[in-house]
């Protein structure tokens, strides 16, 4: 899924973690940038070991996904919106420009978030609006198998082994919050706006922070259940 690159060593050091390293920086790099990777429809979650924590603490509970963010009304698909969402989300990395060359080339707008994969996948949220109904906009996830639980939403087990109670959809109190398809393939475009740090050093996609100068990686899925609530945002 690489293209075959050369100098990759890999490790096993427990039960779904395991560690990668790459001779070739920038192919480790570029492998960072354009995660979640899934393996059979295992999804992968690379962290970067830095130097001063062992390997057994680096954590693999949050994990970086690009998020389509569909049904948002013209004047919400700007910077500033993109800020409110991933507040509300967790801590936004980057957010894309819906423009490529003064073109607008999408009717979405799209963040690249940091989500808590402990917890329950985020599927959208009500949007307030003066002397309008309230609107449900909705998430799609890039890369994102279906390798979450139908049941409660959580990535690391399926809904025939989850105890969990079954979540309902916010927008119809009739269906489940969660089926098949809340990934979708990528649609990536060149133009960015910066609008947030990574907590992963060293994979920006313009510049690379020295400080993960000792970036081999590991992976693990994580099974750990714990509940959370869509939110809604209130327009002004």
């Amino acid at each position: 899924m690489w293209g075959n690159p050369q100098g990759v060593a890999i490790t096993e050091i427990s039960l779904k973690k395991m560690l990668f390293s790459f001779k070739d920086r920038r192919k480790g790099l570029q492998i960072l940038q354009n995660s979640p990777w899934n393996m059979r429809g295992n999804l992968i979650n690379f962290i970067l070991w830095t130097e001063r924590e062992s390997v057994f603490e680096v954590d693999h509970d949050i994990m970086e996904f690009w998020i389509q963010v569909h049904g948002l009304s013209l004047d919400y698909m700007h910077k500033e919106a993109a800020l409110q969402i991933g507040n509300m989300l967790g801590v936004l990395a980057e957010a894309k420009d819906r423009r490529v060359e003064g073109v607008l080339r999408r009717y979405f707008l799209r963040i690249r978030m940091e989500i808590n994969i402990t917890k329950q996948l985020p599927t959208g949220f009500w949007l307030a609006r003066e002397f309008l109904p309230h609107m449900w906009v909705h998430f799609k996830y890039e890369r994102l198998p279906d390798c979450y639980c139908f049941n409660c939403g959580i990535i690391g087990h399926e809904k025939k082994s989850c105890t969990n109670p079954i979540a309902i959809a916010s927008w119809d109190s009739t269906k489940p919050r969660y089926s098949a398809g809340l990934g979708v393939y990528q649609g990536r475009y060149n133009t960015s706006m910066a609008v947030g740090s990574s907590r992963q050093e060293g994979w920006k996609a313009k510049e690379v922070k020295e400080e993960a100068r000792g970036w081999q990686s590991g992976e693990r899925e994580s099974d750990r259940k714990q509940d959370t609530e869509e939110s809604m945002i209130r327009a002004k």
